[in-house]
């Protein structure tokens, strides 16, 4: 089968230079159009061949590279969304309420009515970046129309943003979340 794959480039180059374009298409944007696509499939060829020639000359290398393609592409497919985050935190609030007062951990109670707050008052925003996500606040709602939330002057700064992060979602999961609910059930 690998032999196979190596005779693709010369079998299609082959191809290319066997196919004649009609005397009727000379001159045209047909003709230009059929050369643009000619000349592509041509580099990528070429591509392929170097790629084929790096990887034989570096396998070390070549594997390297291929692992973490393999990784950012698996964090990618991995990567949570707010739906999960809501998911996680109304099971772990359902969780919660069946655990006695005697028995809950007020840090973790805390962080949830911080979060159902946050969600109650539409401050809360998630953010796709792509192999991570992150849940963070703002002072006002979206829907909010006052002087401070036009006002450039009083937009908070960009050092500020770090300290508005709530979570951050990685490998599907809510690591923040999990950190903090992980026991609930035991009063420190």
């Amino acid at each position: 089968m690998a032999k196979n794959i190596l005779k693709v480039p010369n079998v299609a180059g082959s191809l290319v230079r066997k196919v004649k374009f009609p005397e009727k298409f000379k001159g045209t944007i047909i003709e230009k159009w059929a050369d643009y696509w000619k000349n592509l499939f041509i580099d990528y060829r070429q591509m392929l061949q170097d790629l084929r020639t790096d990887i034989q000359d570096d396998p070390v290398k070549a594997m390297k590279y291929t692992a973490s393609i393999m990784a950012l592409i698996g964090l990618y497919k991995n990567n949570p969304n707010e739906i999960d985050f809501r998911h996680e935190l109304k099971r772990i609030s359902n969780e919660v309420v069946m655990v006695s007062s005697e028995c809950l951990n007020e840090k973790a109670a805390d962080h949830l009515r911080y979060l159902d707050t946050c969600y109650n008052q539409g401050v809360i925003h998630y953010r796709s970046l792509g192999i991570a996500s992150i849940m963070y606040t703002s002072e006002l709602n979206d829907s909010c129309d006052l002087y401070k939330a036009h006002c450039s002057y009083v937009q908070p700064s960009y050092f500020s943003f770090p300290s508005r992060i709530v979570d951050v979602g990685l490998m599907g999961k809510w690591w923040n979340l999990y950190k903090k609910t992980t026991n609930y059930d035991v009063n420190l």
